[in-house]
């Protein structure tokens, strides 16, 4: 009995990670552009809103941006939730338009 159960929670584990990574890709690329599509409103220009790396946890997705104001660098962090399928921005870190403030 006692192994059975060890047996039947090593199986979970493997099952539930790889259930959760069938997902990743789609959930990488729609948070990629929910954040874009939000930077880009809050900066104000495509052109300079320039996609850096992403990063996928079982609980969120962190996408990093470089976003050029001025002549100047921003490095703008988005912070996605990963709520039962749904994707929503948790947030945008600096705020663009600190970022702004402070660049001038």
């Amino acid at each position: 009995m006692r192994t059975f159960m060890i047996s039947a929670l090593a199986l979970g584990a493997l099952l539930i990670p790889g259930h959760a990574a069938a997902n990743e890709v789609a959930d990488r690329s729609a948070a990629i552009e929910l954040c874009r599509a939000e930077i880009t409103a809050q900066a104000g220009a495509e052109d300079r809103v320039q996609f850096d790396n992403v990063r996928v946890r079982l609980a969120n997705v962190r996408v990093n941006f470089d976003v050029w104001r001025d002549g100047r660098l921003t490095n703008v962090r988005c912070d996605v939730a990963r709520n039962a399928g749904a994707l929503t921005i948790a947030a945008i870190t600096p705020a663009l338009t600190t970022a702004t403030a402070a660049a001038r």
